[in-house]
């Protein structure tokens, strides 16, 4: 029967190594002292040793020796299954450890904010199967107030949005920031400007993110500030469904760069806002405590690498990054 977990600690408790237990499996299978001491690299007599220590602890011998022969006693071969067995799954674990250490294996969950988890993470991703092909990725997308209640609650390891705050537990690095856009349809009369000023869409229809987003009280302070009256006809909290409105010629919106639609879009059309000039700042957040675990580290190394390498693409102008803030987080 293997030896269990609670018998190998008992074991270890009184003075029996692994280091006894290997010298003593490597003899059984060698048949020879002389064998096993080279396939461990040790002296006969640091074997030897080894041997009589695990012998004195079991109170009987394991082995009988001719000048010839090295035998197992009945009592060592009864247990020398079990043992072979601990030894094995030692092996196996510390194996697994190290490739967990050097990012050949593991998984992390990273919670994002939509326009981040469809338009940023795919190339993330991609560059991250091309480093660490054995780490596995799990993205949840939701709004703010999603995002931090993923990471709060210890589901995720790791979450990239626009503002957590009041939790003193949590670390967080700002690596991005993405001007704000009118998002309007291609009749708009304002679509015909190559940019368009905040007091301009006041009175003008317009499509609002819902409340739980961090849109949403971005623009809420730009426009109190200003005192820009919002003509709100809707409110919604998907991106998707906020394009169709606009395309549908429901009203005007506005989103930071991450969130535009595709330049060559057929109806609608995105222009840069202006006095004030406003940007959303891009943060990566992860607890304080405990650091982050091998495949998170790779996640952010590649977040890193994308960035730096500048593989994001035309669709990406507006965004300002900053690699550099990401350079020691890994080892946090």
């Amino acid at each position: 029967m293997p030896v269990g977990l609670a018998q190998h600690d008992a074991m270890l408790s009184h003075n029996v190594n692994l280091r006894q237990i290997r010298a003593f499996v490597t003899v059984a299978d060698k048949k020879s002292f002389v064998r096993a001491a080279v396939a461990l690299n040790m002296s006969q007599s640091a074997l030897s040793q080894c041997i009589r220590q695990l012998e004195d602890y079991v109170g009987s011998p394991l082995f009988t020796r001719t000048t010839r022969n090295v035998a197992l006693t009945p009592l060592a071969n009864s247990f020398l299954p079990s043992l072979r067995d601990l030894l094995d799954n030692f092996d196996k674990l510390m194996g697994d450890m190290s490739e967990a250490v050097s990012r050949k294996h593991g998984h992390v969950a990273i919670a994002c904010l939509p326009s981040v988890a469809s338009r940023l993470m795919p190339r993330v991703l991609a560059a991250n199967e091309r480093r660490f092909p054995g780490v596995r990725v799990t993205i949840m997308d939701a709004n703010m107030k999603g995002v931090a209640s993923l990471l709060l609650s210890n589901t995720v390891e790791l979450a990239i949005g626009s503002a957590i705050t009041g939790f003193p537990d949590l670390r967080s690095v700002a690596f991005a920031r993405d001007q704000l856009h009118a998002v309007l349809p291609v009749s708009h009369p304002l679509a015909r400007k190559r940019r368009i000023a905040w007091d301009e869409i006041a009175s003008q229809p317009f499509i609002a993110m819902s409340r739980e987003t961090g849109m949403r009280d971005l623009i809420d302070d730009v426009v109190r500030a200003r005192n820009i009256p919002l003509n709100i006809v809707g409110e919604v909290s998907n991106l998707s469904t906020m394009g169709a409105m606009v395309e549908e010629g429901l009203g005007m919106a506005v989103l930071p760069s991450l969130s535009l639609p595709h330049p060559n879009h057929p109806f609608i059309r995105s222009r840069p806002l202006y006095s004030p000039q406003i940007s959303r700042t891009i943060r990566l957040f992860w607890r304080r405590e405990g650091g982050l675990s091998p495949a998170a580290a790779a996640i952010v190394s590649s977040l890193q690498e994308t960035i730096a390498q500048q593989k994001l693409g035309p669709a990406f102008e507006g965004i300002v990054w900053d690699a550099n803030a990401l350079r020691d987080v890994t080892v946090s």
